[in-house]
């Protein structure tokens, strides 16, 4: 009996601890890097060679119909150092890249280098599309200015609704 009753305890004990380290649905389903919501989708930022410098991820919540955009570098693309990285959203037409209104990240100058730079990742950017498309484009770089070492994503027209 007493055995049994170890065997019960120690089942009970890893399910319970299975229980508190799972994340909650909540937790699970808010948004990141400052964007609320659930993910929706995710974008790869890459040079003309296909190097990742960088992911952007698109969040959506539902409760104020706002979608949010962030672009996080990769090790690849200077995650950690201050180099360029940029994020934009566009309310557009469907099958465009054009609109009316766009938002982009809040530039952060930092004044020990030469240009815009973030150590992480640009962004949150958000913006109301009801009843809109929306295009997402997010560039890194690892110079303050144009050069071979830019990757960037453009998208056409979607998540349109």
């Amino acid at each position: 009996m007493r055995r049994i009753f170890s065997v019960l305890t120690g089942i009970l004990l890893l399910l319970a601890g299975s229980f508190v380290m799972a994340p909650s649905a909540s937790a699970a389903a808010t948004g990141a890097y400052g964007c609320g919501g659930s993910q929706i989708d995710s974008y790869q930022v890459k040079t003309s060679g296909g190097s990742v410098y960088g992911n952007v991820y698109l969040y959506y919540d539902a409760s104020t119909g706002k979608n949010c955009a962030v672009n996080v570098a990769t090790a690849a693309g200077g995650y950690g150092t201050p180099t360029f990285k940029f994020v934009m959203i566009v309310k557009c037409v469907a099958g465009t890249t054009a609109g009316s209104t766009c938002v982009q990240d809040t530039y952060v100058q930092d004044p020990s280098t030469t240009g815009i730079t973030y150590s992480q990742y640009a962004g949150p950017v958000s913006i109301s599309a009801a009843g809109r498309c929306i295009s997402v484009t997010g560039i890194n770089s690892l110079t303050s200015g144009p050069s071979s070492s830019q990757a960037s994503f453009s998208s056409k027209a979607t998540h349109c609704g």
